[in-house]
C-alpha cells in the first residue's frame, strides 16, 4: 500500500489567484520557472511554491487557517506536485538544506494538526488518498492565512516586504520574546554582497576517480526516479541532490538514456609534441602524438602523414580515455588531402559530423564538405 507521505507528495496544493499579482509576481519567478536570472531581477524567491511554503509556516505558527474560496475559478495550483518541490538554480552549494527535509517537516506538522482517524486508515476503512487530501486541504488553509497575513502587512506599509531582511524579520519575531532582536536586524546592510559558496581553489579533487565512480551502473529504482524528476522539469543539480548523486553522474545517466547530450567537461590543448586532454582540475588525462580538436562535444584526433589524413575519436572506456578506431581516411591522392595546409592543417578543419555508420562520416574543410574517403560532397552545410 502506498504510504501517506508519498500520496501527499503527489498532491498539487491550491491557492487564491488574487495573490499572484500581490505576492507571487513581485517576489518570485512564478510563471517563469526557477531561473538563473532570479537575482538579477531582484526576486527574493525562485519558484512560486517557495512563497507558498513561507505562507504555510506563518499560518502554522499562529495556528490559524483561512479557507479557500469555493469558486474554483479563483484558485490555482503550481502544476508541480509537492514531491518535486525543491528545484534549485545553479550548482549544488555546501551547507544548503534539502527541500526534502522541509517537506518532511511540513508533513509531520500536518499530521499533528489534521483530524485523521489513523486507526480507520490502518484498517482500510478510509483510503490513503482521502487522508492525503485532508493533509493537502489543511496545508492550503494554513498557507492562505499566511498570504492574508502578508497582504495585511503590505496594506499597512506597501514597502514592508521589499527589504532584504523583511522575511527574516517576520520569522525572528516569532521566536523572540521581546523586540531586542529588531534593533540588530535593522542593522543589516542592504547593499552588502550576498553570501556565496565558492569552491576552494586549494582543494585537491581526484576528478577522474569521481568521474569513474559516476559512470558506474545505477539501480533500476534510481533510474526510474531520475526519469520522473527529469521529465517533470526538475533542474539537474536538484535531481542530483534529491538522489544523493553527483551532478556528473546524473548527466551521464541521462546521456545513456538518450535524454541529454553529455557535456564534455574537459578541454584539449595542442603543441608541437601533440595534443592533450585536460580536466577541470588541470590534470592531463590523455596525451597523443597527434593534435586534437573538439567538434559537437566530442574529441577527435587528426593525424596528417605523408600517405594520408586519418581521423580517430577519443572517448572513455571503463574509466579511462582511449583512442578509438578510424573515423575517416583520406589518402594523398584525394581531393581533401590536397586542400590541407601542410604546416597548419588543423586550422583548416571546421567541423566533423558522424553518420549512422562510419562510411557516412563527413568533414568540413575551408567551407567544403568531404566524405569518409576525402571526396567532395559539396559546399552546402548539413
Amino acid at each position: 500500500m502506498e504510504s501517506l507521505f508519498d500520496a501527499w507528495g503527489k498532491k498539487n496544493p491550491e491557492w487564491e489567484k488574487k495573490y499572484a499579482e500581490l505576492l507571487m509576481e513581485p517576489f518570485t519567478d512564478y510563471g517563469r520557472g526557477t531561473s538563473q536570472y532570479t537575482v538579477s531581477r531582484g526576486k527574493i524567491f525562485g519558484a512560486g511554491y517557495e512563497m507558498f511554503i513561507i505562507g504555510f509556516f506563518i499560518g502554522l505558527y499562529f495556528d490559524k487557517t483561512k479557507k479557500l474560496p469555493n469558486d474554483k475559478s479563483k484558485r490555482k495550483d503550481f502544476g508541480h506536485p509537492i514531491m518535486f518541490w525543491g528545484s534549485q538554480e545553479g550548482k549544488l552549494k555546501l551547507g544548503r538544506t534539502s527541500y526534502k527535509k522541509i517537506q518532511e517537516y511540513m508533513f509531520a506538522a500536518l499530521v499533528a494538526k489534521t483530524d485523521i482517524d489513523f486507526i480507520s486508515l490502518e484498517k482500510g476503512e478510509i483510503s490513503v488518498n482521502d487522508a492525503a487530501n485532508s493533509l493537502k486541504h489543511k496545508m492550503e488553509e494554513y498557507a492562505n492565512y499566511g498570504f492574508h497575513y502578508l497582504e495585511d502587512m503590505l496594506e499597512d506599509d506597501p514597502n514592508s516586504l521589499f527589504k532584504d531582511s523583511a522575511f527574516l524579520k517576520i520569522f525572528t519575531s516569532f521566536i523572540s520574546e521581546n523586540n531586542e532582536d529588531e534593533e540588530e536586524i535593522e542593522k543589516f546592510d542592504e547593499d552588502e554582497e550576498p553570501f556565496e559558496d565558492y569552491d576552494s581553489e586549494d582543494q585537491e579533487i581526484d576528478e577522474e576517480a569521481l568521474r569513474a565512480e559516476a559512470e558506474k551502473p545505477w539501480e533500476d529504482f534510481d533510474i526510474e526516479k531520475l526519469v520522473a524528476f527529469f521529465e517533470h522539469g526538475m533542474e539537474l543539480p536538484s535531481i542530483a541532490e534529491r538522489l544523493g548523486k553527483s551532478l556528473y553522474a546524473v548527466q551521464y545517466q541521462l546521456f545513456l538514456l538518450g535524454k541529454i547530450k553529455m557535456p564534455l567537461n574537459v578541454t584539449v590543448k595542442n603543441s608541437e609534441q601533440g595534443g592533450v586532454v585536460v580536466n577541470k582540475s588541470g590534470q592531463v588525462i590523455y596525451s597523443d602524438e597527434a593534435p586534437l580538436k573538439v567538434f559537437n562535444d566530442k574529441i577527435y584526433r587528426f593525424n596528417m602523414k605523408s600517405a594520408c589524413l586519418t581521423v580517430k575519436d577519443i572517448y572513455r572506456v571503463e574509466g579511462k580515455w582511449v583512442k578509438g578506431g578510424k573515423m575517416l581516411v583520406a589518402y594523398s591522392d584525394s581531393m581533401l588531402y590536397s586542400k590541407l595546409s601542410s604546416s597548419n592543417f588543423l586550422n583548416d578543419i571546421e567541423d566533423f559530423v558522424e553518420g549512422n555508420k562510419r562510411e557516412e562520416n563527413r568533414i568540413k574543410v575551408k567551407g567544403v564538405w568531404y566524405d569518409y574517403y576525402g571526396d567532395v560532397l559539396g559546399s552546402k552545410s548539413i
